[in-house]
């Protein structure tokens, strides 16, 4: 008689439940970390975005009309100004400031020199 190779049926399903398990343990800490990427990458887009503003501001003795603009006039190399959430970035022209939504709530702004986080 011929021994067959492979896995029995109880040893699949012992594994998938195993995985199962570790996998649902993980979860959160996933979601965690992906929202503290995605808040790391809000401020540092902030920041970038903040200075190209300034530096418009200073040689064009005005605030730009709006974020797009940085991008046609190549001050930045990038057309999409998005926050944590997808959300686009907010834009106050009258002042230059420029702010976005963190993954789970809260306010970044960059106020013109650094960047300010409130809570909402």
């Amino acid at each position: 008689m011929k021994k067959r190779a492979g896995f029995s049926l109880l040893e699949v399903v012992a594994a998938a439940a195993l995985i199962g398990v570790i996998v649902t343990f993980m979860a959160p800490s996933i979601k965690g970390a992906y929202g503290k990427v995605a808040d790391s990458k809000l401020r540092n887009d902030l920041t970038n975005v903040g200075q190209a503003v300034q530096l418009y501001q200073v040689e064009k003795q005005k605030y730009p009309d709006s974020l797009s603009v940085l991008f046609t006039d190549k001050y930045i190399n990038t057309d999409e100004f998005k926050d944590a959430q997808g959300a686009e970035m907010t834009y106050d022209s009258t002042t230059g400031q420029v702010s976005g939504k963190k993954y789970e709530g809260g306010t970044v702004t960059f106020n013109g020199h650094k960047l300010v986080e409130s809570a909402d």
